[in-house]
């Protein structure tokens, strides 16, 4: 069995405990938006949310030279725990404040993002990286399991009656997540300093990308296409069919449970073969396909039964492969900044022209024709990115050295 040292405990915990607050009220803002407002208010909140993500992060290379990113981490959980105390004050009237709270969202993300993956890059072990993803996606899913049942089970039971103004049931659950995250702004105190990124924002713009760093970057961009956009309209959609929060939390419990018995068993699978990640490929995409043709609730437990269990399979070894990568780079950590940008800037485009087209043709029709029509488009996105990542496994076995060359 593989043991971890305090550094990869102390991210496991902290990652852990940010996916159960996100698990257990994440699914309902977007339900709580929907409710007050349609499906295309609720994408045009996730266009700024993301946009501003990604402005967040990119700036981090700056903000990284002045705080660390352990303050970044810290600080960002305290804005978290702002963003939900928020709604619990303005209650429906949070609606009219899209834009500056879907900034603040971003600002949130971005900032966290920035200072969590950079950590856990530099004191995760990289010959456990299989065992570190498999384990922290197991561990992420079967904990947060609970949570959105737990989300569901407070907004029926206790919506019958309001305080303050704001249902009940909405109010505690937003204000157990703002005390929540309060409890990890103390936590994340515990993180391990390091020194500063060595960054120039002109790198990015003009080193040379070899053929092997594009197809991680091209990997990266096809999964920003659909992966938030997918979590976003296939939560309205279920909650269109199931009719209430409760078997709303109920869904996302087994597709957690689901994801990390998949977790466990992609861990043995991807140490056998780097071409195991088509197993979640392809099972993805048939969940989508299911789920697009169907939209009933058979269509629903397709959905979670082929998303749920092999999502890991391909989700694991993306990460697994961009560490890497950023390992075999001959130069010490300081000097990889501007490309561990890069990924973030493939995929937070990628998902803000996502969002930003489904707002689009949400304008041309019903609503909700056009979501299910959208899942079609969406199911051919994992099996591109298998293609990517099978011809990354051909390269490397024809010429070995090229994990070495991400820029020439």
């Amino acid at each position: 069995m593989v043991s971890f040292d305090r550094e990869e405990k102390n991210l496991i915990l902290i990652q852990v405990l940010d996916y159960f607050s996100s698990s257990l009220a994440g699914i309902f803002v977007t339900v709580y938006f929907y409710n007050h407002s349609d499906l295309k208010t609720t994408i045009f909140f996730n266009v700024i949310a993301y946009t501003s993500t990604l402005f967040f992060y990119v700036i981090s290379g700056w903000t990284l030279k002045k705080v660390s990113s352990a303050f970044l981490i810290r600080f960002s959980l305290l804005t978290s725990a702002l963003f939900y105390f928020l709604l619990f004050i303005l209650k429906e009237q949070s609606i009219h404040y899209l834009i500056p709270i879907g900034i603040l969202l971003g600002f949130n993300a971005g900032n966290y993002w920035a200072g969590f993956n950079l950590n856990q890059y530099l004191f995760t072990d990289k010959e456990k990286r299989v065992e570190y993803f498999g384990s922290i996606t197991g561990i992420i899913n079967a904990l947060s399991a609970i949570a959105p049942l737990i989300g569901g089970a407070i907004i029926i039971v206790f919506n019958k009656n309001s305080i303050f103004g704001l249902d009940m049931g909405y109010g505690l659950l937003f204000f157990l997540v703002f005390l929540i995250l309060l409890f990890m702004f103390f936590l994340a105190n515990k993180l391990p300093s390091h020194t500063t990124p060595d960054f120039s924002y002109r790198e990015i713009i003009f080193h040379e990308r070899s053929y092997y760093w594009k197809l991680i970057l091209g990997q990266q961009l096809l999964l920003g296409l659909y992966d938030s956009s997918l979590g976003i309209v296939t939560s309205i959609l279920f909650f269109l069919i199931l009719r209430n929060e409760f078997n709303l939390g109920g869904v996302q419990t087994i597709a957690f449970l689901l994801g990390a018995i998949g977790s466990i068993f992609s861990i043995k699978s991807l140490k056998k073969s780097k071409y195991s990640f088509w197993i979640g490929s392809i099972g993805l995409a048939i969940g989508i396909g299911l789920f697009g043709i169907l939209h009933n609730l058979p269509g629903i437990i397709c959905f979670i039964i082929l998303t749920g269990f092999f999502a890991p399979f391909l989700n694991n070894w993306l990460s697994i492969v961009y560490y890497n990568s950023l390992d075999n780079y001959n130069s010490g950590w300081t000097k990889k900044y501007h490309l561990m940008l890069e990924r973030e800037i493939a995929l937070g485009v990628s998902r803000i022209v996502s969002f930003l087209s489904l707002f689009v043709v949400l304008q041309y029709g019903n609503q909700y024709k056009i979501a299910h029509y959208w899942l079609y488009g969406l199911l051919f996105l994992p099996l591109l990115i298998g293609v990517l990542l099978h011809k990354m496994n051909r390269l490397i076995q024809n010429t070995p050295e090229i994990v070495n060359n991400i820029i020439h």
